[in-house]
């Protein structure tokens, strides 16, 4: 019997976690069950969704766990948001969106400097996504689940990369 292996991010669990299923053929629920182990708190009120990262709709807990098809573990994110509402200001303006919670901080920041900034790739690699209000830079991979808190919504300020002091 084949194990899985998950990389899990998801609310209440703000690092990455390495989680083994031991069966090939686990469910959604299994995955669930292991998620309520590394949570911060241990709130399990509410339903859980999983969610593949990148992707917007929630996977049927009911049914098999997709395999990774680089052979590497699959990265999941569990929530009970089915969407993050994400607002990003750049020089003054704001765009908003809906993603789903496994959406890394890498996907948001090229949808806003690339799609709603106009700004060209190059231009937005030299960018980054910075929580509103605080110096705090989440790593590109980050799902945005683990960025908000009791709330199904994060902000951003999209800024230069280095910072001048002095």
């Amino acid at each position: 019997m084949k194990n899985i292996e998950i990389l899990l991010q998801g609310e209440d669990i703000p690092d990455i976690q390495v989680v083994v299923i031991e069966h090939e053929n686990a469910k959604g629920h299994q995955l669930l069950a292991k998620a309520a182990e590394h949570r911060k708190t241990k709130n399990n009120e509410g339903e859980f969704l999983i969610f593949m990262e990148d992707v917007d709709e929630p996977l049927d807990p009911g049914k098999t766990l997709p395999k990774s098809e680089k052979g590497s573990p699959c990265r999941m994110h569990v929530h009970r948001c089915r969407a993050i509402a994400v607002s990003v200001t750049f020089n003054g303006t704001t765009a908003e969106h809906r993603f789903g919670p496994g959406t890394t901080v890498e996907k948001v920041k090229r949808w806003a400097a690339i799609e709603r900034f106009g700004m060209s790739p190059a231009d937005a690699a030299e960018h980054v996504l910075q929580l509103a209000g605080t110096t705090v830079r989440p790593e590109p991979d980050t799902h945005l689940g683990s960025l908000t808190g009791n709330s199904c919504s994060v902000r951003f300020d999209l800024v230069p990369l280095k910072r001048v002091e002095g």
